[in-house]
């Protein structure tokens, strides 16, 4: 599969809450930092996947996927989504998220996301 291929798998994995599909795309030693926030995941996807788990009351009503530039193994996204938890709770926000790809699997991932303003 290309970059382009891969990056919107997980993309499509995202927004239908896919865990599983997200954990097969990403390498066992992924990376992924979400700038604006502490969270910084360096343990792999045993810890993307308990990032994940615990995330499993919000989800993807929403996406948008503006843009999508792919250079060689890396490759750039940015759009707009909006969650809604069990609760009833509506949260959206734009989002732009890197990708860096190795052997044909996510390494490192960073993501920005800002809170959408009314």
């Amino acid at each position: 599969m290309t970059t382009k291929e891969i990056v919107l798998q997980v993309i499509d994995a995202f927004d239908n809450n896919d865990v599983d599909k997200i954990l097969s795309l990403f390498a066992d030693d992924v990376i992924w930092t979400m700038k604006g926030s502490s969270l910084i995941i360096n343990k792999g996807k045993d810890e993307v996947e308990k990032f994940l788990g615990g995330m499993q009351e919000i989800k993807i009503v929403a996406s948008t996927h503006d843009h999508v530039i792919v250079d060689g193994n890396k490759a750039a996204v940015d759009g707009f989504i909006q969650c809604k938890s069990q609760s009833g709770e509506e949260m959206s926000m734009h989002y732009a998220d890197f990708y860096e790809l190795e052997n044909d699997k996510v390494k490192i991932v960073t993501s920005y996301i800002v809170d959408k303003k009314d």
